[in-house]
This record gives structure tokens, C-alpha cells and sequence, in this order.
């Protein structure tokens, strides 16, 4: 997609370029940082955004969005070109590396629909630290309503079933004690669990599963309880609110969990509407203030997924990370597609730090195609 899309921008009379371009303006290198060439649009964007929505295929550049906190989302719109209430009009959600779509699962209410062209997605790091924002607009811009793929292809953010969620397959399984979610119990209550420790006898039958979990009252999440589950090759019940091991009878349980090294899996008591929702890698278990926050419940252990990877691994993602052993993150200039009712967007993200050089506050370029 790369190739072909610098390969119709090359077809572009200069003059084309050079128009588009004269808006944009080269700001310094910031410490150590390989990001060069950073471009800001001197109008109709900055600190007050956008004054009017921008006309079709005009390349926005927004201002550095402070996306800083480790657990709050915060919300951008394309119209505005700048962060918004939660309860406004907004389109995309940041926090730091992370981008989410308007969607339920995100507490959003739009379901903004997403593609990934992964136009970058089999670069080299070497290439990926010689884009600039410069060397990369042209292809930005070249992309036209005619590429649009069908509207099947899109998908949005969305809570999926991932039954073996708790633990990292890969050889022998081994606990995922990373991850965790929140949890609408049987009763009415909400708490955290994660597993921290998944062993096995030398049959290869399952041994062994630790739970850990805080259980909320009120609006207080309680200390880390721990509970060592010993199957003994049947499937167990455990209620998170007593922080036990029970025999199934109504709704006594939350939920369950299958030793058959086949499944290994958790699933949960949906008669009696218990639901979980993923929890995010900051805050993490142990700091995370609340379980009854969460934008929905899903009948099942979930994951969040979506067509944009929240994931500095992920060659889709916007971002990489350390390339120059520096820890810090570097953009991949992927393009992504956004539609909002009949309306296509196109955007990457083109930075990650703000004009001081501090992490978490992501420039956002962006065009409405359609």
C-alpha cells in the first residue's frame, strides 16, 4: 500500500505539492530524538482549534494533545480538531499510545467504524526512523475517496470472547498476571481478578490455579485476597465474594473455571449476569481505584479489539518503540480510516511528544475523504 500510494502521489504535478505544503512550518528536534521534520498547519489549526470544519481532502494537522494520564481516556473530534468533554461530540479516544474508537465498548455512543491500511506495517525500523512528517505527506494526501474499501471491511471497537485470556499460551501456559478485568458479580457487587500463577504435575494435568482479586464496597476497592484453586481434574466454582471455591447452586457463583489442558479456561455465571471488562496496562492491578466504572460487561472473560492496535509490538500500531535504545516511542505513520455515518476520515499519528519533548501528548494529521 506504501509503494502504490507514493506511486500516485508521484503522478502529482510539483506545483500540487507546493501548495500544500507552503502551510507547513518545520519546528526544532527535541533532545535526542530521531523525529525530525515535525510540521504544525499554521491555520485553521492551534490551541483553540478549528474555527470551521475543514473542506474535503484538506490535510489538518492538529496541536500536541495531552493524552499524559496513565488512566484517563480523553476524547478528539475531527470537527474541532482538538480534545473534548467526554459528553460532546467526539470521535476518537487517546490515552498516550493508545487510540480507541467512539463505540459502546469505549462508552461512546457514535460507533465510529475503523480500517487499517497498514501502509507501514512491513517497513524496517531503519525506515521507520528516516519518516518525517514532510516525507510522508504526500502520500498521506494522495489518499482518495476512490481507496476507500467496502463498507464491510470496517469494524469497530468491540469486547470479544477470550476464554483463555488469563493465561499466555506458548509452550507450557503460564499465568497472564498482567492483564486483569473487571467483574459484575452475581450479587450485585463489583471486583478485579487476575491470575497470577497456573501449575501443572508431571501427567500434565492441572495442578494448580492462584486468583487474586479486590473486591469493592461501596465506592472503595479492598485489599489483594488470594485464593489457590485445586481442581483436581473438574471444572471448579468460585464466588469472588467470599473469595472461595464453592459448589455450584444459582447464583453462589461468578465464575468458573475448566482444568481439561484442552481448555484451561474461565467463563462466567451469565444466568445470573455476571460480566467482565478488560482492565488496561496503567493503572494496574493493584493501583486501580474502581470496578464499577467500566463502559460495559461482557457475558464472557473479554478482550477489547479493534482495528487499531493498542500495542507498541504491533507493526499496525501508530507507534515503536525504542529504536535508538532511547525508550522512547517513534511514529510508524500507518494510516487508519475512520467512518462516522457517511463521512470517511483519514489519520496517523505524526508524534509523540509535545513541543517541550514531554511523552504522552500525540499529534494527530488528519483529512475528511468522503
Amino acid at each position: 500500500m506504501r509503494s502504490s500510494l507514493l506511486s500516485t502521489a508521484s503522478a502529482r504535478p510539483r506545483a500540487f505539492y507546493a501548495r500544500r505544503l507552503v502551510r507547513v512550518a518545520l519546528a526544532p528536534v527535541f533532545g535526542l530524538s530521531l523525529l525530525t521534520a515535525c510540521e504544525g498547519e499554521t491555520d485553521p489549526t492551534g490551541v483553540g482549534g478549528l474555527t470551521r470544519e475543514p473542506a474535503l481532502n484538506e490535510v489538518v494537522t492538529s496541536a500536541p494533545l495531552n493524552a499524559s494520564s496513565n488512566d484517563t481516556l480523553v476524547y478528539f473530534s475531527f470537527n474541532t480538531g482538538t480534545l473534548v468533554s467526554r459528553t460532546a461530540d467526539w470521535d476518537l479516544a487517546l490515552r498516550r499510545y493508545e487510540v480507541r474508537l467512539n463505540s459502546p465498548a469505549n462508552g461512546g455512543t457514535k460507533n465510529v467504524l475503523g480500517f487499517s491500511l497498514a501502509n507501514n506495517q512491513n517497513a524496517t525500523n531503519a525506515e521507520v526512523l528516516a519518516f518525517t512528517r514532510t516525507s510522508t505527506l504526500a502520500a498521506f494526501d494522495a489518499l482518495r475517496d476512490a481507496q476507500v474499501p467496502a463498507d464491510s471491511l470496517f469494524t469497530t471497537d468491540r469486547l470479544a470472547e477470550n476464554p483463555q485470556g488469563h493465561i499466555v499460551l506458548g509452550g507450557v501456559p503460564v499465568a497472564n498476571a498482567a492483564q486483569f478485568w473487571k467483574i459484575r458479580l452475581a450479587n450485585g457487587q463489583f471486583a478485579v481478578v487476575r491470575s497470577t500463577v497456573i501449575a501443572f504435575n508431571q501427567a500434565r494435568a492441572t495442578d494448580s490455579l492462584v486468583l487474586e482479586s479486590r473486591l469493592q464496597t461501596g465506592t472503595t476497592l479492598g485489599a489483594v485476597r488470594r485464593l489457590m484453586v485445586a481442581p483436581g481434574g473438574a471444572t471448579r466454582a468460585i464466588s469472588l465474594a467470599t473469595n472461595s471455591v464453592v459448589t455450584p447452586s444459582g447464583c453462589n457463583w461468578d465464575i468458573q473455571f475448566n482444568p481439561d489442558p484442552r481448555q484451561l479456561a474461565i467463563t462466567v455465571n451469565t444466568a445470573c449476569n455476571v460480566g467482565t471488562f478488560p482492565g488496561t496496562a496503567s493503572p494496574t492491578f493493584a493501583a486501580v481505584t474502581s470496578a464499577s466504572d467500566a463502559p460495559q460487561y461482557a457475558a464472557y472473560l473479554s478482550q477489547l479489539v479493534g482495528p487499531i492496535p493498542n500495542s507498541i509490538l504491533d507493526t499496525k500500531a501508530p507507534f515503536r518503540y525504542d529504536l535508538t535504545n532511547q525508550q522512547r516511542l517513534h511514529p510508524a505513520f500507518n494510516i487508519y480510516l475512520a467512518k462516522v455515518g457517511t463521512r470517511v476520515w483519514k489519520f496517523q499519528l505524526v508524534d509523540y511528544y509535545s513541543n517541550t519533548g514531554v511523552a504522552g501528548y500525540p499529534t494527530i494529521r488528519y483529512a475528511r475523504i468522503r
